[in-house]
């Protein structure tokens, strides 16, 4: 049992950790470079997606060419950052409305699957960023107008819990990963041997399958660090380069659509936004709106 002076320490750090916590979680403003690549991104993801299936000739029903008008009408201010807020809020709305109700309520199995739920909290999340402020249309007439009012141009920087909650999405995705995978089904390979046999060899049983076992914990191992990993910058210099190259062999192994685009286009919600913004402006040779000394690791 602790002594009463230590449990006294104890408590009295816990406030502190606890301001900690929020400042970085709520009270981090930094470049809005970051959240405007996210956000192009995930309309270009958007188009990746859906844009073949929501064609105006596919589906003219009502309720078909509703969709497709807002479908279109709001990824494409998201792509050139016209409202760029509202239209991240607009997209991500659409895509809940197309895993629910779509998904779901009317049957369209392909459209319940979880990078389809993913595709959309993403637009709501980045939402919540300054992604308006770099790369936008928003920003053009931002500057149009200080320019014109004689005014300094308004920066680009801005609050970042949005991207906080976008880590805290992605850990939470690779957590339940993990935990759904940790029985005796999966971590004896025979998960992956179904899934091998389904897609490679057909009906004839193959020879030489036991190596799937070590895969199947090394994919259960990876993914528990890749959620406890990532949001720390001393482990994360060891894990994004797995965590991509784990993206991609799935993406050209399996038919996981945009699922692996859209997690390696988040992965910059992990990296600190004022050295993401360093790293750009070093690479096209202007100035950096950073003010913080963070380093890209």
């Amino acid at each position: 049992m602790p002594a009463p002076t230590e449990a006294i320490a104890d408590w009295r750090l816990a406030p502190a950790m606890a301001a900690r916590f929020a400042a970085w979680a709520a009270g981090t403003e930094g470049s809005s470079r970051s959240s405007a690549l996210i956000r192009i991104g995930l309309a270009m993801l958007f188009w990746s997606r859906w844009a073949g299936e929501l064609l105006l000739y596919r589906d003219q029903s009502p309720a078909g060419l509703f969709l497709a008008a807002n479908f279109f009408l709001a990824t494409a201010l998201l792509f050139v950052g016209y409202h760029s807020r509202a239209a991240a809020v607009w997209t991500g709305s659409v895509g809940l409305a197309m895993y629910y109700y779509f998904g779901f309520e009317l049957g369209r199995e392909p459209w319940t699957h979880h990078h389809a739920y993913l595709l959309a909290v993403a637009a709501l999340l980045i939402a919540l960023t300054p992604c308006d402020r770099s790369y936008s249309l928003d920003r053009y007439l931002a500057v149009v107008r200080a320019e014109r009012a004689g005014v300094p141009l308004p920066v680009e920087r801005g609050n970042l819990w949005g991207l906080r909650l976008i880590v805290v999405q992605l850990s939470a995705l690779y957590f339940f990963a993990a935990f759904d995978k940790s029985n005796y089904a999966f971590l004896s390979g025979a998960r992956l041997e179904q899934i091998f046999l389904w897609f490679y060899a057909g009906s004839d049983y193959p020879s030489g399958l036991a190596w799937l076992a070590i895969v199947s914990f090394g994919v259960v191992a990876l993914e528990y660090c890749l959620a406890f990993g990532l949001p720390f910058r001393a482990t994360r210099r060891y894990l994004v380069l797995p965590g991509l190259a784990f993206h991609a062999i799935i993406y050209v192994t399996l038919p996981v659509y945009t699922f692996s685009a859209t997690m390696a286009l988040l992965y910059l919600a992990y990296f600190d936004a004022d050295a993401v913004d360093k790293v750009i402006a070093r690479l096209q040779g202007i100035g950096s709106t950073a003010t913080a000394g963070g380093e890209i690791s």
